[in-house]
């Protein structure tokens, strides 16, 4: 993962591309994480979009620039992070969905996802929501 996301060897997106396949196999719109503007304008590419790519990924969140990357955090600053979730998605869009599984590349203290379905949840949506991640 250092190799792919901290060295920028976009290469490897493909590495674990059956497994996600296998993993993300019938849990619902997938949603996928994505990196914050910065983070995207200085890695070139978004990590988690990369490895997910191959799967049809529904874009409805955004995120913003926060003052650290989560790996640049210890634990506890990781679970005062804020949100910087937003989505994007209509209310009538949301009130389609019946299942929003959130993907991710590597799960640490679970901020990150607890945001964005948070963020899910802020916009309106009332269905189920789970999550798949690579890592943990």
């Amino acid at each position: 993962m250092h190799q792919y996301k901290a060295v920028g060897d976009y290469r490897l997106h493909t590495a674990f591309r059956a497994d996600l396949c296998t993993l993300c196999r019938g849990v619902g719109r997938l949603v996928p994480l994505t990196t914050e503007p910065s983070h995207y304008a200085r890695r070139g590419f978004d990590p988690v979009v990369g490895l997910f790519g191959h799967l049809k990924l529904w874009g409805c969140l955004t995120k913003n620039d926060t003052d650290l990357p989560q790996s640049r955090k210890k634990r506890g600053a990781r679970l005062r992070t804020p949100q910087s979730f937003v989505c994007t998605a209509s209310t009538a869009e949301l009130a389609r969905v019946r299942q929003i599984c959130l993907v991710d590349d590597l799960y640490t203290t679970g901020t990150t996802l607890h945001h964005a379905a948070q963020a899910l949840r802020d916009a309106g949506y009332r269905g189920i929501i789970i999550s798949r991640t690579l890592i943990r």
